[in-house]
C-alpha cells in the first residue's frame, strides 16, 4: 500500500509518502501567489500531482485545529478544502481520510499535546532512518507522523480482519 500523510499550512503543505509501509520521500510546497484563490489552486494541484506520481492508495490529511485565532483557523480550513477537493478526483481508487491533530499525536507520540520538539525527537529516535528525509523541516516531521498514524490504523484494521474473525453480519446474536 502507498500512503501519504499531509500537514497543512496557510500557504504551504508538507507531504510524507510511504511506499509499502516505509517512508520513501517527503515533499513540501509553498505558494507565493498573491491571490488566495490561486494559492489554494496551486496547493491542491501539488497534492494531486504527488498522489498521482506515487500511485497512492490512501491519503491522510490533518484536520485544522480550531483555536483562538479564527482567521488562521479559517485559512487552514481553506487549505484543507483545496486539498480534499483536488485529491477527491482520485476516488474511488484512493481512500481519503482526515485526522484530528490531538488524535494523531496521542496515537503516535503518546501525548495529545506533544510539542514540536517531542515530535522531532520521536522521529529522530524511534524512526531514525526517516529523520534525513524530513530535512529538519517541522512540517515534514508532522506529515511523517500523520502518515505513521494512517499505517497504525491500517495495521489495527488488518488484525481485526484476520481469517477466522467474526465481522459484522457473521457475528452471532447475543440473545
Amino acid at each position: 500500500m502507498n500512503l501519504i500523510g499531509i500537514d497543512l499550512g496557510v500557504h504551504k503543505i508538507a507531504l510524507a509518502v510511504f511506499t509499502e509501509d516505509e517512508l520513501s520521500v517527503t515533499h513540501s510546497y509553498v505558494s507565493d501567489a498573491p491571490m488566495r484563490d490561486v494559492q489554494l489552486l496551486e496547493l491542491g494541484h501539488y497534492a494531486l500531482g504527488i498522489a498521482h506520481l506515487h500511485d497512492v492508495d490512501q491519503v491522510w490529511v490533518e484536520e485544522p485545529l480550531l483555536g483562538n485565532n479564527h482567521k488562521y483557523s479559517l485559512a487552514i480550513a481553506e487549505t484543507k478544502g483545496a486539498i480534499l477537493g483536488s485529491i477527491s478526483h482520485l476516488r474511488p481508487n484512493v481512500d481519503i481520510q482526515t485526522v484530528n491533530v490531538q488524535r494523531w499525536k496521542k496515537t503516535v507520540i503518546g501525548r495529545g499535546n506533544a510539542t514540536k520538539e517531542q515530535i522531532r525527537d520521536y522521529i529522530d529516535v524511534t524512526h531514525s532512518a526517516y529523520a534525513p528525509l524530513c530535512d529538519g523541516d517541522q512540517d515534514r516531521y508532522d506529515a511523517t507522523c500523520i502518515g505513521i498514524y494512517g499505517l497504525l490504523l491500517n495495521a489495527r484494521a488488518a488484525q481485526l480482519l484476520q481469517p477466522g474473525q467474526l465481522v459484522g453480519a457473521d457475528r452471532p446474536d447475543d440473545s
